[in-house]
């Protein structure tokens, strides 16, 4: 080969080389931009969690992997996650199955919160005469290994059944010489029952620290607040209204009626402010059921998914008993946490409340009539005024608590409006590089031509 001609040869390998380095930046200004909204490779079919019907839970959030020790765990920062557990009890004397640990930093003063949420698809026939059991163990650990929590509750939700979400939250104790030592503390998270035992499973984990302070005074009352529930408020719309399927993709609601309808085995969640000095207070009305419908259930939950007493629970469904109600027992006010009354010191944190409305799953043997949809009016108030210290906002560092569907979520990118605009903004930017470079190297070569 010629000089002449190796020069030009080694001419256009740098021009292609050039031009293909915008064209690798705008691959990768694109990827970033979306922020983990490009779906992620496919794992191993085994490893993966099986999709529960629509109607049922769906757990979301941001995914993390979990360590099987301390010293390989992740940290986790303020808000909800999304891990998969691959194993359950495998006998009904093996309790405990899948064990996970994160890592979260803390400082002097600080308290941690964390909850866990999950849930095994629906029975495909219904509740077995023998049913199997699902709930989490959680709890926080220091460097050392050794147990730093301050209270917890495990298993709220149907866990004898493993029908629907099954919550369980925890607060580590005070970060400090005297409390859990450490800038950093463990979050210990256990699958437990046989329940799809062999089965992955989805588990939504929440974690929002505590600042120093938090809390204290008196509680707001010394007595239970008696409450038969909310009244009867007529519905904005007559259309059943689409309530979330997940703590994290709940939708935001104002106070006031929804009509919705629920198969068996069907979960609702939605999500309302109740500020300090306000009550929750709930009602729910069917208006329509076939015979042997079964049971409704009703949960509240404070911004960290800690249950909060509003004499919920479950309830079976009869035409001669159409209503039942409830509500907090106190209005919300941060100095209720030391108060002697259980049901009073649920109800100490202001800010962000969750309701989930579940129609549990029938027995197996059930007539088949009784599947119908049920139709029912739920009704949200909240009762009181806002008292005048009222903090703005959380008063924890809570992150971010939900996940938003974006409007490109059927092909596979689950973005919001705004990051797809931040997404569009870097790639113009990515493109203008592209074509700048090309440009030049068309210059180059008219030149040396």
């Amino acid at each position: 080969m010629t000089r002449p001609a190796r020069a030009r040869g080694a001419l256009a390998r740098a021009t292609g080389t050039v031009a293909a380095a915008p064209v690798a930046a705008l691959a990768l200004t694109l990827a970033l931009a979306l922020g983990g909204a490009v779906p992620a490779a496919q794992a191993d079919p085994a490893d993966e969690a099986a999709t529960p019907p629509a109607h049922a839970y769906q757990a979301a959030g941001p995914e993390v992997a979990g360590a099987a020790s301390q010293a390989q765990a992740p940290l986790l920062l303020p808000g909800v996650h999304l891990d998969t557990f691959a194993l359950g009890g495998q006998s009904e004397d093996e309790s405990t199955g899948t064990a996970k640990y994160y890592r979260i930093a803390v400082s002097s003063g600080q308290r941690v919160h964390a909850a866990a949420t999950v849930a095994a698809p629906p029975y495909a026939d219904g509740i077995p005469e023998t049913a199997d059991q699902l709930s989490m163990e959680i709890t926080f650990l220091t460097a050392g290994g050794e147990a730093c929590e301050d209270s917890g509750e495990d298993g709220n939700g149907p866990w004898r059944t493993g029908d629907g979400p099954i919550t369980s939250s925890a607060v580590s104790g005070v970060v400090g010489w005297d409390g859990c030592p450490g800038e950093e503390l463990f979050l210990r998270v256990t699958r437990t029952g046989t329940r799809a035992g062999d089965s992955p499973l989805p588990v939504e984990i929440q974690v929002a620290v505590e600042p120093a302070g938090v809390g204290g005074g008196s509680p707001a009352v010394t007595e239970e607040v008696e409450d038969s529930g909310a009244g009867p408020v007529p519905p904005a719309r007559d259309e059943p209204f689409e309530a979330g399927r997940s703590f994290a993709t709940a939708p935001e609601v104002a106070p006031g009626s929804y009509v919705m309808e629920l198969v068996p085995g069907e979960v609702g969640v939605v999500r309302i402010d109740v500020r300090e000095g306000q009550r929750l207070r709930w009602r729910v009305e069917t208006t329509s059921q076939p015979e042997g419908a079964g049971e409704l259930a009703l949960r509240a939950f404070n911004a960290v998914r800690e249950q909060v007493t509003v004499h919920g629970g479950s309830w079976v469904m009869s035409p001669d008993d159409r209503v039942t109600g409830g509500g907090m027992t106190t209005p919300v006010d941060r100095g209720n946490r030391g108060s002697e009354l259980p049901s009073v010191a649920t109800a100490w944190l202001p800010g962000t409340h969750y309701v989930t409305l579940q129609r549990l799953q029938r027995p197996a043997d059930a007539e088949a009539a009784g599947a119908e949809p049920v139709t029912v009016v739920l009704t949200l108030e909240v009762a009181g005024a806002v008292a005048e210290d009222a903090p703005e906002g959380s008063v924890l560092e809570l992150g971010e608590t939900t996940v938003t569907t974006g409007p490109l979520s059927s092909v596979g990118i689950d973005a919001s409006w705004g990051r797809l605009a931040m997404f569009g903004g870097a790639g113009l930017l990515a493109l203008l590089g592209l074509l700048t470079g090309i440009a030049g190297m068309l210059v180059l070569r008219m030149r040396r031509g």
